[in-house]
């Protein structure tokens, strides 16, 4: 009888075990959206201008600057 309830526990733990590894956690629908406009923002973003000469890398001319100004705004939230 003890052999027969190990044998079934066994098994129990085993097959609970395999139920665990092969669950996939899936994303939502709007992590997913969220992730691409994010991701879809930094690639259009502003990148602004340069100005005086310092120790700052430029995004545009990979120049040594002082100040990297760039446009922020409400307006294109709309």
């Amino acid at each position: 009888m003890k052999k027969n309830l190990l044998l079934l526990l066994c098994i129990v733990a085993i097959l609970f075990t395999k139920y665990l590894a092969s669950h996939e956690k899936r994303q939502s629908a709007l992590l997913l959206y969220n992730i691409e406009a994010l991701a879809a923002n930094s690639e259009h973003a502003d990148i602004g201008h340069c100005y005086g000469t310092g120790t700052l890398d430029c995004p545009v001319s990979h120049d040594k600057v002082k100040y990297i100004a760039g446009g922020y705004s409400l307006e294109g939230l709309y």
